[in-house]
């Protein structure tokens, strides 16, 4: 099932949380996120398009990689 009027920019479309893939929106991404200390993959897309090299999605990692991002 595709949601095309949703505005998710997180490309890993095979993910069973995507929203693409159930009406759910993005709540089972967050709430997944949050309990293990994380942020959604959708906020690193704020900062660049490629967040193919981003390992850690903690908030110390986001911080890293906007600093990191915006310096370069």
């Amino acid at each position: 099932m595709t949601n095309e009027k949703h505005f998710c920019t997180c490309t890993q479309t095979t993910c069973k949380l995507n929203p693409c893939n159930h009406d759910s929106g993005c709540d089972p991404c967050i709430r997944k996120n949050l309990n293990k200390g994380e942020i959604p993959g959708c906020f690193f897309h704020l900062i660049a398009d490629d967040t193919s090299h981003v390992k850690d999605f903690t908030i110390d990692g986001f911080v890293k990689f906007y600093l990191d991002t915006k310096s370069s």
